[in-house]
């Protein structure tokens, strides 16, 4: 029977089993071959598969027509991002050309040596962020430390799995502190830079986790979304210091170019849980886009070269001094990156703003975060 039913028909008669007309009898048990754990690695081993050879698989989801060019129209066709002929899904895991200037783009600026198996590379941070908090539920991890502040999207993904998130010090990285880490393994979770702020994970701090972490085997969380955006002329992160085997790094050329419209981002891991992250990761987004990948490819590039994005990072630094010697803003917390700063505007000019309450903050009543780009609107508003 189920041979002559389609597919949605044939799962509800795996799960059904009619009685009589016009009733249906739950609860008989599914005469599947496999269970879902069979299934599951079913798929895993297929993806190998299909990886060294695609090119006899009539079960194939990908596919072509001649009619797609017809329905794209002229003006998309005209982008020349692809070929109408090769209207795929698409998938980072499958181009070597852009794990290969991932790697080469941190051998060349950090001097790690980093391989493909390190990268798990997606469109946009937010997925990867949640692919991470999903891998942490798949592992049994239930609890982590942090040093504050995360941003809201982590904490919200937290909340939904449960993942208990403690607070490892009150204070933040551009306050003075000593860090007091536990001295057995664990799970650490950090923002570098602070993002609201424009500060970088001091070097010391950097250096000090890196030992930690090499004392007792932990487990590091870089949420490095603003990494790449210093206003001095490197573009070495603190945080290849640390063990990329034990190390989970995310870094977004579309915050880095602050061009957020198109997606491009990537979380250096462990290369232990590369199969593992990248089969999550492609089973929770599906493929990404045509747009997507130019800008990947053209981002990595930008990236790369002698310039990099030192003339963004160069008018980003110019405006905040710009502002500071106007009076048009002060602030206890002198930025080195990024393009927001935590500052006190003059008074009268903000109306809705985002001050230390969003970010895990005491002591800077006055201080809200503001954007750097925004610079003409913030001048306009304080005249």
């Amino acid at each position: 029977m189920l041979a002559r039913l389609g597919r949605g028909e044939a799962c509800l008669a795996l799960y059904t089993t009619r009685t009589e007309p016009g009733r249906i009898k739950s609860g008989t048990h599914m005469p599947y071959t496999s269970s879902p754990r069979e299934l599951i690695e079913k798929h895993r081993l297929l993806d190998d598969a299909i990886a060294k050879d695609r090119s006899r698989f009539p079960s194939d989801w990908d596919g072509t027509h001649p009619y797609a060019a017809e329905y794209l129209g002229s003006q998309l066709v005209a982008t020349g991002l692809f070929e109408p002929q090769e209207s795929r899904y698409l998938y980072f895991a499958d181009h070597d050309d852009i794990l290969n200037a991932i790697v080469s783009l941190h051998a060349r600026l950090e001097g790690t040596a980093v391989s493909r198996e390190n990268v798990l590379a997606g469109s946009g941070a937010s997925s990867l962020l949640l692919a991470l908090c999903l891998w942490l539920v798949q592992n049994g991890h239930t609890e982590l430390i942090y040093i504050p502040p995360l941003y809201y999207t982590l904490h919200y993904f937290l909340e939904v799995f449960r993942i208990r998130a403690q607070p490892l010090t009150a204070q933040h990285v551009f306050e003075p502190q000593t860090l007091e880490l536990p001295r057995h393994k664990s799970l650490l979770l950090l923002t570098d830079p602070a993002w609201f702020a424009g500060f970088r994970v001091p070097l010391e701090m950097m250096e000090a986790i890196a030992r930690w972490q090499s004392a007792t085997g932990s487990i590091v969380m870089i949420d490095g979304a603003f990494q790449f955006m210093q206003w001095e002329r490197t573009r070495k992160e603190h945080s290849a210091l640390l063990d990329p085997e034990l190390t989970f790094r995310l870094v977004s050329p579309s915050k880095a170019l602050a061009i957020p419209f198109f997606r491009f981002a990537y979380l250096l891991h462990p290369a232990w849980t590369h199969r593992n992250l990248v089969f999550l990761y492609e089973n929770m987004v599906g493929g990404s886009t045509v747009a997507d990948f130019a800008f990947a490819r053209r981002s990595l590039e930008v990236l790369a070269s002698e310039s990099s994005n030192y003339t963004l990072t160069a008018y980003l630094q110019q405006t905040y001094q710009s502002l500071l010697e106007r009076g048009l803003l002060r602030t206890r917390i002198v930025p080195n990156c990024g393009y927001f700063t935590f500052a006190v505007p003059p008074a009268g000019t903000a109306r809705t703003v985002m001050d230390q309450d969003y970010f895990e903050l005491t002591g800077y009543p006055d201080h809200v975060r503001i954007n750097l780009m925004l610079a003409e609107q913030y001048e306009d508003n304080a005249t």
